[in-house]
């Protein structure tokens, strides 16, 4: 990470403790947002109700980001992506994608500065946990009502497949400066 954060310092011009601040707000802002999602699906989860927790994510998952998104603010956006995405408005650009290549074996997240002067911060998001797997992993070991719910949701699923570790897209937070 050190090189990494090195490496944009030198060529952001910005002095190092800017940089760290953009960083930072970079990474809160992901983790706002996965603990916002993560906490929505934890709840439908302990109920006991897989079809609900799958319905869930299919009508407020977006709908969640965008309303963050706006809750940061005009300097700051949010997204997910996937190159396996469930959802086709997470399919990433051609430049986001070389970075979910680059995540792969990666564990940190990745600050890029953008030809405009913005900051794209990435983070990872990997199947971290067995209970991922019932909706992402691979078909046949994912129960049968997670199959079919997600199926009817979203017949051109991409999202399975995975196993734990595994690299399930990211989170991209853009940050403008002031």
């Amino acid at each position: 990470m050190k090189k990494l954060f090195l490496a944009i310092l030198v060529v952001s011009g910005l002095s190092g403790e800017d940089l760290r601040a953009v960083f930072n707000t970079g990474e809160q802002s992901a983790n706002l947002l996965l603990k916002t999602l993560g906490g929505e699906l934890k709840k439908k989860l302990q109920e006991g109700d897989l079809k609900g927790a799958i319905e869930f994510c299919a009508t407020n998952g977006l709908s969640i980001t965008h309303q963050l998104d706006e809750k940061l603010g005009e300097n700051i956006s949010i997204k997910r992506i996937s190159m396996k995405n469930r959802n086709p408005d997470n399919l990433p650009n051609d430049s986001e994608a070389k970075i979910l290549y680059m995540l792969e074996n990666s564990p940190q997240s990745i600050l890029t500065r953008v030809s405009d002067g913005s900051y794209k911060l990435y983070k990872p998001v990997r199947v971290a946990k067995p209970v991922c797997l019932k909706c992402h992993g691979k078909g046949e070991d994912m129960p049968e009502v997670a199959r079919k719910t997600i199926h009817s949701l979203y017949p051109q699923d991409r999202a399975t497949g995975y196993s734990m570790g595994d690299l399930r897209g990211a989170v991209v937070v853009t940050i403008r400066g002031e």
